[in-house]
């Protein structure tokens, strides 16, 4: 079956799936403004771009980070073919058809590797869409697995709505996708100098200024992927964070990737990329990887879409 099927035949699944949990929160969802009513308080659903764009927003509060803010898929936190500033596609509307090839070469926005790099990158095997995608049985992707996402992939691939809570040392962020969860800390200690692996890491940060807020994130987990194209990262990876509160209703991301084994030169993953508050009894739905769901989605598409000469 050809990858464009089976690309097809996941999204397909994933549709029939979903919909039920999509129409029901739907269902519930409220547009800014409008007063919540007493059975529409879960679940919550974050607005669509044409609600918040060109919105006039109060100055941004001093230091202060805490809310549900969202990743609308429209401004492109979704990030199926790689984190979203290095696309591991050929054209920018690539629909995944460019599959099957062993590197990286000829992507609009190429990434520099070392030559460890190249040989981790070559090793792992992404389901697409990306210029190197597979068969969603062929891929070797950690996730499919119901692994950890792991940091920093938790926010360049499928970044939805996250919530910041600070406490007088802390900054602790709640990520709806896979229920992860980071501690920050802020209590001015130093980064372990010689960390056991964590699939999020061990993260500190500062503010710099009333409305920029910088983390740095070390001690990560080898084998987690850096995004949905199969970027590896090494044991010596370093993440850094920069939360810029532009407003009372918007903050900006941006994430720096900082890898000498895997990688030349520091990249960004993201950059300014916008983030929109929600209203304060805003409810994150629960999107969580379950173990015996994954078998039944590889028995029934998995497994199913490959060819009998391609099964083990």
């Amino acid at each position: 079956m050809s990858k464009c099927s089976t690309t097809l035949l996941v999204i397909t699944f994933a549709g029939l799936t979903l919909t039920p949990i999509l129409r029901a929160q739907t269902a519930t969802s409220n547009a800014p403004g409008e007063e919540a009513k007493p059975d529409n308080k879960w679940n919550s659903v974050p607005p669509i771009r044409p609600w918040y764009a060109g919105k006039k927003s109060a100055p941004a509060p001093r230091r202060s980070l805490s809310g549900v803010w969202d990743a609308a898929e429209l401004d492109g936190g979704r990030q199926p073919s790689g984190a979203l500033e290095h696309p591991a596609l050929l054209a920018p509307r690539g629909q995944g058809v460019e599959g099957g090839r062993p590197d990286e070469t000829g992507i609009m926005r190429p990434l520099h590797y070392t030559s460890q790099g190249l040989e981790a990158l070559k090793a792992n095997k992404p389901s697409g869409p990306s210029v190197r995608q597979v068969p969603a049985a062929l891929a070797n992707d950690p996730v499919d697995q119901c692994d950890p996402i792991g940091f920093p992939r938790m926010e360049l691939y499928e970044l939805r709505t996250i919530e910041l809570v600070q406490t007088a040392n802390q900054v602790i962020y709640l990520n709806q996708f896979y229920g992860n969860y980071r501690v920050i800390w802020t209590d001015g200690r130093e980064l372990p100098k010689d960390p056991e692996p964590r699939w999020n890491g061990y993260s500190v940060g500062k503010w710099v200024d009333d409305y920029t807020f910088v983390v740095e994130t070390v001690g990560l987990n080898p084998r987690s992927w850096v995004d949905h194209a199969g970027r590896p990262h090494s044991e010596d990876l370093r993440v850094e964070e920069t939360f810029h509160r532009v407003d009372h209703d918007n903050l900006e991301l941006t994430v720096k990737i900082i890898d000498p084994k895997m990688y030349t030169e520091p990249w960004l993953g993201l950059s300014k990329f916008p983030l929109h508050l929600q209203p304060a009894d805003f409810d994150l739905s629960e999107l969580i990887c379950s173990p015996i769901d994954m078998q039944e989605y590889n028995k029934q598409v998995g497994n199913a879409v490959l060819a009998p000469s391609e099964k083990k």
